[in-house]
């Protein structure tokens, strides 16, 4: 199983950050790809953000469950709108695959920033108490379909 802590992330990203040389950030090229992995990292931590500011552990990472999650945004992004589409499926894989007792998600689309989309799931009743859930591990897949709209799906499991 695949986890990174929360803390190594952020040490990664700000080693590769502070890593960059003039000539490679000339060379980066804005893409829906680069901007939705960008979303994703900040999703994720905004949501342990939140879980911390209300006495929650923070998530790990999951590679088993990002899997999962960007096969469910292919699926929504085919289908042209959000859906919560064979969660059954997925969930009992997951769970099977990463040892899971339970597993949760949430969705979205047209969101243009992280910010915007985990205020989105703060106000929902319902996405919110995902949010809050007792869980150890999460993964966020952020994806755009050809008109640039994004779509969202992040699991959660323990």
């Amino acid at each position: 199983m695949f986890k990174i802590p929360p803390f190594i992330l952020t040490i990664v990203v700000l080693f590769m950050a502070s890593c960059s040389t003039p000539s490679l950030k000339d060379e980066l090229i804005l893409s829906p790809e680069n901007i939705a992995s960008e979303i994703e990292l900040e999703i994720l931590g905004l949501v342990n953000e939140y879980r911390s500011s209300k006495g929650l552990n923070v998530l790990d990472f999951d590679g088993i469950a990002y899997n999962y999650a960007a096969q469910h945004t292919d699926e929504m992004i085919s289908d042209g709108q959000i859906s919560h589409a064979n969660f059954d499926v997925r969930s009992s894989n997951l769970a099977q695959q990463a040892n899971a007792n339970y597993v949760s998600e949430n969705v979205g689309k047209s969101f243009t920033t992280a910010k915007a989309i985990v205020e989105a799931w703060i106000k929902s009743d319902t996405h919110r108490k995902v949010m809050e859930g007792d869980f150890l591990y999460t993964a966020v897949s952020v994806k755009a379909d050809s008109s640039g709209t994004l779509y969202f799906t992040q699991l959660f499991y323990k």
